[in-house]
């Protein structure tokens, strides 16, 4: 019985080498340079008149071109008469030697051991076989029925070319594989050394490695260094995000129940937090089988990508555009009216979910959704920052969301909050402020990414680029919404219909928020009265919904509505968020934690009002 234990040991040791020996070979430079070599002699064909030439055949040609014809599987053509060999012929027949080896040597090999399922590689096969087979019947269809030359020669060239590019993916795949395997390996190394001793980090240490050159993140106490898991990362760059932080939260509220129910993969643990400190436990059940149960009846993959969203998406950004040109050729009042409320529908339908990563499966998607922002003239870098992970992750709480930051000391929004004596009258100078929300939104970009620093779970990773390209969209948001207006019309005009413009705007973004959180049914949280708090029943008790059965609501919203159900899980797209009310009503329900749901936005926004008035008025509610 120890032996056949030893003998699979060996075999599968033995596989695992031969797996990563085959991926080395097929990721070698030579053979990347022979793909580059097959594609001039391609171009050489193509560009080269097709004359008939004529070389002396030698004896011994004779008898090697004799055996290969007889020994090639295909049908083939004569190549040379008793005393000489055409050259264009010759060449051809190199041309689909080498795609047909290239085929049977090295794509062949490459989709077999790729461990995919047997569907994926039946279907490749049938298709790199297809253009397999169509150079040797095209070269003998020029030969037998004597098609034009240049669109013979265009159509072997097509072929060929489409050949090496599958050929160059294909291998930009798997020596992505390789690396991510020799990565693997080293980190197993670095582990075991890690176990040997476990070393601790003060924050000041750990938020210095914020970069993609260096990224660490914090989950619960560990610290985990993933600089070269990132390139791996189904999520893409969210990672970097939170670089040199806190992504407990988003841990545990973006990655499926089957993982989370472990811990991360320990391979990149490098060590734990000197003096942590955690505010929420995510060890309670209520969360983990809340997501259990919404995946059963949901699967991952069916959660975004969601055609509703597309379509609102696509109306949504035409709508837009064509206000902005409607705003800048006429600058009317009516124009600037429309031009603010599509700016802020294209934010909380587009925008909104795709910083999320709710907006599309396809992350790329995803994030060219979240640059919107950047096409209403704000910044996703920094909205993916202060909301996800200075939001989302700390809902409430009043030292650690960035909302209580971005609010005070103009309106106190919590108890223990200094009460000024001009916070009496905050609830009727509220509706001013609000106002001018889209113009601290756009000219606090930088003082938002200088923010980034200042508390550990908050900071992020930003680039130069990231700033420049800042610099340049606020330049043009000057330039075509105020400066162009105000030479073809007047000044007076263009910064009339500016402010309408921003207020418009203004309004229709800030009061979908604002009416989810800071309303008296709405619970708050601080460092005193909070302690291992279940992070899932804080996002119940700190958030309200509205009007969950209005259409019209829940898509002018964006589905901000379902504010309990997008806090719980903010990878689903807004459109699907009313599928999963139920199984979260009744999980609350079963734990004895307030859900609650305002019957209309004015219920909502009343409620908001009466918050503001009473922590204007009193020092406690």
């Amino acid at each position: 019985m120890g032996d056949l234990k030893i003998s699979t040991l060996n075999l599968t040791k033995r596989y695992s080498n031969s797996f990563q020996l085959v991926l080395m070979v097929h990721s070698h430079r030579v053979f990347r340079g022979f793909f580059i070599m097959l594609l001039l002699f391609h171009m050489i064909l193509l560009l080269v008149p097709w004359i008939e030439i004529k070389i002396p055949a030698w004896p011994i040609l004779k008898i090697i071109f004799a055996i290969g014809a007889s020994l090639w599987p295909f049908p083939t053509f004569d190549m040379l008469s008793e005393e000489n060999l055409y050259l264009r012929q010759i060449l051809m027949k190199t041309l689909e030697i080498s795609v047909i080896m290239l085929y049977a040597i090295d794509l062949l090999p490459k989709i077999f051991i790729w461990r995919q399922n047997a569907l994926w590689k039946f279907v490749n096969i049938v298709i790199l076989s297809q253009m397999m087979f169509l150079l040797p019947v095209s070269i003998i269809a020029y030969d037998k029925v004597a098609l034009p030359s240049d669109t013979m020669k265009l159509r072997i060239f097509s072929i060929s070319f489409c050949f090496v590019i599958v050929c160059e993916i294909l291998s930009i795949r798997e020596q992505k594989s390789l690396r991510f395997l020799q990565i693997t390996q080293r980190q197993q190394e670095k582990q075991r050394q890690i176990k040997q001793k476990i070393q601790e980090f003060s924050w000041c240490e750990i938020v210095k490695h914020d970069s993609p050159a260096d990224c660490w993140v914090v989950i619960k106490d560990k610290i985990y260094d993933v600089t070269q898991f990132l390139q791996y990362h189904p999520g893409g760059n969210m990672i970097l995000d939170g670089a040199g932080g806190d992504c407990t939260a988003l841990w545990y509220s973006y990655h499926p129940s089957q993982l989370t129910k472990q811990e991360p993969p320990q391979q990149y643990m490098i060590g734990k937090v000197r003096d942590y400190q955690q505010y929420y436990s995510y060890d309670d059940d209520f969360y983990q089988n809340i997501k259990e149960e919404v995946e059963q009846k949901i699967p991952r993959q069916n959660w975004q990508n969601h055609w509703v969203l597309f379509v609102k998406g696509f109306l949504c950004l035409t709508g837009y555009f064509a206000c902005l040109y409607y705003y800048v050729n006429y600058c009317t009042l009516l124009s600037a009216i429309l031009l603010g409320f599509f700016a802020a529908q294209a934010d909380v339908n587009i925008m909104h979910d795709g910083n999320h990563y709710a907006f599309s499966s396809n992350k790329t998607l995803s994030f060219l959704a979240g640059y919107v922002l950047d096409l209403t003239f704000s910044t996703s870098v920094v909205y993916r920052r202060s909301h996800n992970f200075g939001h989302h992750s700390c809902v409430n709480h009043l030292e650690l969301d960035r909302a209580f930051d971005t609010t005070f000391p103009y309106i106190r929004l919590h108890p223990l909050q200094q009460r000024f004596w001009y916070h009496k009258y905050q609830h009727l100078y509220i509706w001013i402020i609000y106002t001018f929300v889209n113009f601290t939104d756009v000219f606090g970009t930088f003082d938002e990414m200088q923010w980034f620093s200042n508390y550990p779970c908050r900071r992020g990773y930003v680039s130069k680029l990231q700033v420049f390209l800042q610099i340049i969209v606020k330049l043009l948001w000057i330039s075509i919404t105020l400066i162009y207006p105000s030479m073809k019309f007047s000044y007076k005009v263009a910064f009339g219909m500016w402010f309408v413009y921003n207020a418009v705007h203004s309004y229709n973004y800030a009061l979908y928020f604002s009416v989810n959180h800071w309303t008296l049914e709405a619970g708050v949280v601080d460092n005193q009265n909070i302690n291992q708090t279940n992070w899932g029943k804080l996002q119940i008790q700190n958030s309200s919904n509205f009007a969950l059965d209005s259409f019209i609501w829940t898509h002018l919203s964006g589905g901000l509505n379902y504010q309990i159900e997008h806090h719980l899980f903010p990878q689903f797209a807004h459109t699907r968020l009313k599928e999963i009310k139920s199984t979260i009503q009744v999980k609350a329900k079963q734990a004895k934690i307030k859900y609650f749901e305002f019957p209309s936005f004015l219920d909502a926004l009343i409620s908001h009002y009466k918050l503001l008035k009473i922590l204007g008025s009193q020092d406690k509610i």
